[in-house]
């Protein structure tokens, strides 16, 4: 052979070697991404019987959902899977968005907010309820929960229906947020399949600032935040009961956001805040949008 044609065979050869190992060597899984990543397209429903992981648990029907979050092992307890069976979230998402109700992903709310992903209301859920269930096994503790960012109202329902579930009569839930339209919007998201928990008492959503919390119905079994802090909200900690806990959204030093879980094992006598009164679990990172400062 001439050296030009040489030359060209041997260029094929290298050629197809490059494109058979990068064949081979190419999962034809793509991998999960992990909570801190938000995902830009929902998930695919999961095929039935398929064990799903957070991100990819969605569903034709509210109910699919929270059998998909079940199986995927997201929701952990009956008592959680109880409480959101019974709340449609489709009841809770903007027009817009129909479509995407049960995808496990966050949606869009308007004013710059959102709904969080299934995944992350089940997560923090099913990490208070210890505390709730704990706290309702003392009849001399109130059982008081606090949503902060309770945006659509969603949350704020799901924690009065696990209240029902766990039989804690007298049980209150607080929804506060910051933006005063969310707060008219959630009240009739409310209305339109769970009212008789407002008429009730048992659940109420008011405007608020996240930051201050809400001393004035404290102190808390149980509080939920969310949105991200860009540092830890002294106030709210400080309105945890003793034997309470909070789920956080909290900035790290590295620059992302981590969820963290609080628990409260002691009150000081002078009542303000002391570190030594909170063990602090950092548990896993994520991304939500900013907790804002009252207008």
């Amino acid at each position: 052979l001439s050296p030009p044609v040489r030359v060209t065979l041997m260029t094929l050869v290298v050629v197809f070697s490059v494109i058979l190992v990068a064949a081979i060597s190419v999962s034809p899984i793509p991998p999960q991404p992990p909570p801190s990543i938000v995902r830009t397209q929902p998930a695919k429903a999961a095929a039935a019987g398929t064990p799903c992981r957070a991100w990819m648990c969605s569903g034709e029907s509210n109910r699919a959902l929270i059998n998909n979050l079940s199986k995927g092992g997201i929701i952990k307890s009956s008592e959680v899977k109880q409480a959101l069976l019974s709340v449609d979230r489709a009841n809770y998402i903007a027009p817009l968005w129909t479509e995407s109700a049960y995808d496990d992903a966050p949606l869009s709310i308007g004013h710059g907010q959102t709904i969080s992903a299934p995944h992350m209301h089940s997560a923090a859920m099913e990490e208070l309820l210890p505390a709730i269930k704990a706290a309702a096994n003392n009849k001399d503790t109130p059982v008081r929960i606090l949503d902060v960012g309770s945006g659509s109202g969603y949350l704020s329902v799901a924690f009065g229906r696990l209240l029902g579930v766990l039989g804690i009569t007298g049980g209150k839930v607080y929804g506060i947020d910051v933006v005063p339209e969310l707060v008219d919007t959630s009240l009739q998201n409310v209305k339109k399949q769970d009212g008789e928990l407002l008429s009730s008492g048992k659940v109420s959503i008011r405007l608020g600032d996240g930051w201050r919390g809400l001393p004035s119905e404290g102190p808390f079994t149980a509080i939920h935040v969310g949105a991200g802090a860009d540092t830890l909200p002294k106030d709210l900690c400080n309105q945890l009961a003793k034997g309470g806990r909070m789920v956080i959204p909290v900035e790290t030093n590295a620059g992302y956001q981590s969820f963290y879980r609080i628990d409260r094992v002691g009150v000081s006598s002078d009542g303000n805040f002391h570190e030594n009164d909170f063990v602090m679990k950092e548990l896993f990172p994520v991304r939500y949008v900013p907790l804002v400062h009252e207008r």
